[in-house]
């Protein structure tokens, strides 16, 4: 597999697609393994963010198999649980006794714009991404969740692809819950390809996978796809998430959807243009951007946090890291503020990436590895503050809902 993890925007990523340069946070299916992301030029959204993206060199080793989910209490019957179209308006554990109210729900469920565990305890995630499906030493997350686990961190962002088993699907997640993390898992085989959306829902609603999903349902975020799409257009955006969501629902998957935005996850302008209407057709999703903007300041992430705060938007940070990856240390990114800005409006981050994996681009202009071996004493320079002494660190502002902890509500 060729990964490549990042953002394409304007003229120049185009370009590159156009000669085979595929860059950004994905895979393509020419079976080279290495390569990364970088890339791309200007051309971004009004907010002035550009290219970019980080990358990776893939790995080896099987998946195994296994069971082990983790069960709890909390499940409630009625309009908690997907029930009719389970499409147009978001019964999915968001409305009525499923959700509201702090009564239990069958899972994680969003209102407003955030994360509720199945007990209603308030969730803001604190945690890091990792290429699991390319981990050397095979794609069960082991021993890396339990390193991500000792910075304090709540959730993993689990790599995935649409080739993988039902079964190392399961795995993956019972690991990774074994170790007190939420698991997202996402899908990477779109990563920039638009017209490949509705391959990653034919995996998401196979029915070996979905048995995988409502096992773990309770504890379990879905990010649909990985930065589908470079420049979408905003109707197209909309209806063909709108068309995936409802196709994931009617094969009854409840659990809330991770949605990235396009242009290689950064465009943020069509989150918060579009999102309310993605929200109006099923409140139980979370609108994610990832941060690879050449103009990284401090101003730009404030603003753009104030608007999306502003528009009730239920937004996350799916990734980010040091700098850009267009001309890398060229464009430095102010993590400290989106810390920080972060705790003040609650919002969840993900970094990226751990670096049990390594990442191929900027590794001569300032590696997005967050250690130097996948272990927690290997934490480095920026994924070191990220992870620990930052007064804003995961460690210091991670909190794991008691559900995650115990398995039970309080």
């Amino acid at each position: 597999m060729r990964v490549l993890h990042g953002s394409v925007a304007g003229w120049a990523g185009a370009a590159l697609v156009a000669l085979g340069l595929f860059v950004g946070c994905g895979d393509d299916s020419d079976g080279q393994q290495g390569s990364g992301q970088e890339t791309t030029g200007s051309g971004g959204d009004a907010s002035g963010t550009g290219g970019g993206g980080t990358g990776a060199t893939s790995g080896t080793g099987g998946a195994t198999s296994g069971s082990g989910a983790t069960t709890g209490t909390g499940a409630t019957t009625g309009t908690g649980a997907t029930t009719g179209t389970g499409a147009t308006t978001s019964t999915s554990a968001t409305s009525g006794t499923g959700a509201g109210g702090g009564e239990p729900s069958t899972g994680f469920s969003v209102r407003g714009r955030f994360l509720h565990d199945r007990c209603g305890e308030k969730v803001l995630l604190r945690g890091v991404n990792e290429m699991v499906v390319w981990l050397a030493s095979g794609k069960d997350g082991l021993p890396e969740f339990a390193e991500i686990a000792k910075t304090g961190a709540n959730a993993v962002r689990i790599v995935w692809l649409a080739t993988e088993s039902a079964a190392g699907l399961d795995q993956a997640i019972t690991n990774a819950l074994a170790q007190k993390l939420i698991p997202i898992v996402e899908l990477h085989d779109a990563t920039g390809k638009w017209d490949l959306l509705p391959t990653l829902v034919d995996y998401w609603t196979k029915a070996d996978v979905v048995a995988v999903i409502k096992k773990h349902e309770q504890n379990l975020l879905v990010n649909i796809g990985n930065e589908v799409g470079d420049q979408v257009d905003d109707a197209a955006w909309e209806a063909g998430y709108k068309q995936a969501i409802t196709r994931m629902r009617e094969a009854g998957i409840t659990v809330p959807l991770v949605i990235d935005a396009s242009k290689w996850g950064q465009n943020i302008d069509q989150l918060q243009a579009v999102g309310p209407a993605l929200v109006a057709h099923d409140p139980n999703i979370l609108l994610s951007v990832h941060m690879w903007w050449t103009d990284g300041s401090g101003a730009t992430i404030t603003r753009e946090l104030e608007e999306s705060v502003a528009l009730d938007l239920p937004l996350m940070v799916g990734e980010f890291a040091q700098h850009a990856v267009y001309e890398c240390g060229k464009h430095p990114f102010d993590y400290k503020t989106l810390l920080a800005k972060s705790v003040e409006h609650e919002v969840g981050w993900l970094a990226w990436s751990w670096g049990a994996v390594k990442n191929s681009d900027c590794q001569n202009d300032g590696p997005f590895d967050m250690t130097t071996d996948g272990t927690f004493a290997g934490l480095t320079g920026w994924g070191r503050e990220v992870a620990v002494t930052d007064p804003n660190s995961i460690q210091n502002t991670s909190v794991r809902p008691h559900s995650i902890e115990t398995g039970s509500c309080r």
